[in-house]
């Protein structure tokens, strides 16, 4: 069970027990993340994340990592689109300290220009060291296609250029205006844990403090979404990358758990289909699998592989005809039980760290204000039906209006190609 205190701030505290733990686990989780800055610092979000670990008025840089990895502890945090998050797993007795350490970073960071400086250039290496990798150049040329000029449609760590010109200023002024108690999350999972451990880090966050925030942009696909999509960038990677995207669902979706379980069945473990088709029958690829991608008012179903450019159509047909598949034909009663055990298993084996149940709390607070147990999850993932995996199926995966993204060092234009296999089995 979730304990959870809503105070007059807005600011919300979750407490999750764990009794055998001789851990626990601390979140500050902001409900902002990278498509709430403004175009003209983006990146912003992701480059605030890093130098909150430059010091506050309270705690140096040295005095963050001593009072934390120095007593056996694990710090770090992350960006995504929609949320901020810095954590700690520490044992029970540093606890106190742990959050008064979180809580100051978020709410006094120095933010000094010459940290500034000196951290920028970490996160240029950063933002080339991600477009060298094949999966993320595929991925984000991916996102451009589903999400267009919308901030979804553009990496969390931002571009080069609108990194290189952010000052002191604007990362005081985003913030102010992102950082504000209602806006801000503490979870905590572990033992012997009261709301008073509480008090002490909710003081440091005084709404006076805090400026308004932007109204966060909405996205919605068109009624019509656009036919079939394609681009195609050359490089130097040795091997071909291909992603293919669909208009998927959003985070509070009733019909989220049936899109889970197609995920497993397709693409998600060895013995998904298309993994068993491409990888194991064939030997086309090493890597080959599909993931969900859910947003709080939108989502997609992502298909990727890296091959061989010649291995490329037949892996795309193959990938075709295995979408179709899951249109026209229901899958088999073993074949969804299976899946519902990967889930289920999953999450069971998940919820026993407290590090991961922390995550899922404070990602659920974040994204749907709400916090569903093991049981609910259970009942929800258990109650899919072969019918609604078929029907959904048909509704996500429209070929025609599917999103590929091609990374390749052949220098040959491959859309004819994709085109025709794509009117071929849509």
């Amino acid at each position: 069970m979730v304990k959870r205190l809503r105070l007059k701030s807005g600011m919300e505290l979750a407490f999750k027990d764990f009794p055998r733990d001789e851990s626990c686990s601390v979140g500050v989780w902001i409900k902002r993340g990278a498509r709430s800055e403004p175009m003209r610092i983006k990146g912003a979000a992701h480059f605030l994340e890093h130098l909150l670990f430059k010091g506050t008025k309270k705690y140096s840089h040295k005095d963050i990592t001593r009072d934390i990895e120095g007593r056996g502890g694990q710090l770090n945090g992350f960006t995504s689109q929609e949320v901020t998050c810095y954590f700690a797993k520490v044992l029970r007795k540093n606890l106190g300290k742990a959050l008064d350490v979180l809580s100051d970073m978020v709410a006094f960071p120095l933010l000094k220009q010459e940290d500034i400086n000196k951290e920028r250039g970490v996160v240029l290496e950063e933002i080339k060291m991600y477009r060298d990798m094949p999966s993320s150049r595929v991925s984000s040329i991916l996102d451009a296609l589903l999400w267009g000029s919308h901030p979804l449609g553009i990496d969390v760590i931002g571009f080069k250029d609108t990194v290189s010109k952010i000052t002191d200023r604007d990362m005081r002024s985003f913030q102010m205006s992102s950082y504000k108690p209602s806006d801000i999350a503490i979870v905590i999972c572990g033992r012997d844990i009261g709301f008073e451990i509480y008090e002490e880090a909710v003081k440091k966050f005084s709404p006076q403090r805090y400026r308004k925030g932007e109204s966060l942009p909405e996205f919605s696909f068109p009624k019509v979404s656009p036919r079939f999509k394609f681009s195609q960038e050359i490089t130097s990677f040795e091997q071909t990358h291909l992603s293919l995207g669909f208009k998927g669902l959003k985070v509070s979706d009733k019909d989220r758990f049936i899109l889970d379980l197609i995920n497993v069945i397709l693409g998600g473990n060895m013995s998904s289909r298309l993994f068993e088709s491409i990888r194991e029958k064939l030997g086309l690829a090493y890597e080959i699998s599909t993931s969900v991608k859910k947003f709080t008012d939108t989502g997609a179903f992502i298909v990727h592989c890296g091959l061989e450019s010649g291995n490329l159509l037949l892996a795309l047909e193959i990938i075709a005809k295995e979408l179709v598949r899951m249109k026209k034909f229901n899958v088999g009663g073993k074949e969804l039980s299976r899946a519902k055990d990967y889930c289920l298993g999953g999450l069971a084996m998940s919820f026993e760290n407290n590090l991961n149940t922390m995550s899922y709390i404070g990602e659920s607070l974040c994204k749907t204000g709400r916090v569903l147990t093991f049981k609910e999850l259970e009942r929800r993932i258990s109650g899919v039906t072969v019918s609604e995996i078929k029907s959904l199926a048909g509704k996500v995966f429209c070929l025609d209006r599917a999103k590929s993204a091609l990374v390749t060092n052949e220098n040959r234009d491959f859309k004819p190609e994709f085109e025709k296999i794509i009117r071929k089995y849509a």
